[in-house]
């Protein structure tokens, strides 16, 4: 069974430019729902799946979200990765992903829940 939950309380599309990150919860799950330097939504598992560091703290670069903590990467997409000296990315693993939708002025991110 699919359960559709959806978050769109507060979260307004101009609060949240391009750089921005902001912490939300759906379903009773915190996230963190930022916007890429390119413009796109994205919305990721608030803590960092290396030492569950808190990603509100995050800052984005280009196209991802950056741990404050040891400079994890995580995608849109939920790929994590860690970006060495010589710019080598190395696979860190995903971290769960949250559609995002953009109407109206406002921002809703859906968790589509299997039972």
């Amino acid at each position: 069974m699919t359960v559709p939950n959806e978050f769109s309380n507060h979260l307004s599309s101009e609060a949240l430019v391009a750089g921005a990150v902001q912490p939300a919860t759906v379903a009773g799950l915190d996230i963190v729902v930022w916007r890429t330097v390119s413009g796109r939504l994205c919305a990721v598992a608030r803590s960092c799946p290396h030492l569950d560091w808190d990603l509100a703290d995050a800052t984005v670069e280009g196209e991802t979200l950056v741990c404050p903590a040891h400079g994890w990467s995580i995608t849109c997409a939920g790929r994590v990765f860690k970006c060495n000296d010589f710019g080598r990315e190395d696979e860190k693993g995903v971290t769960r992903t949250w559609q995002t939708t953009e109407r109206d002025g406002m921002i809703t991110v859906t968790s589509q829940e299997s039972e």
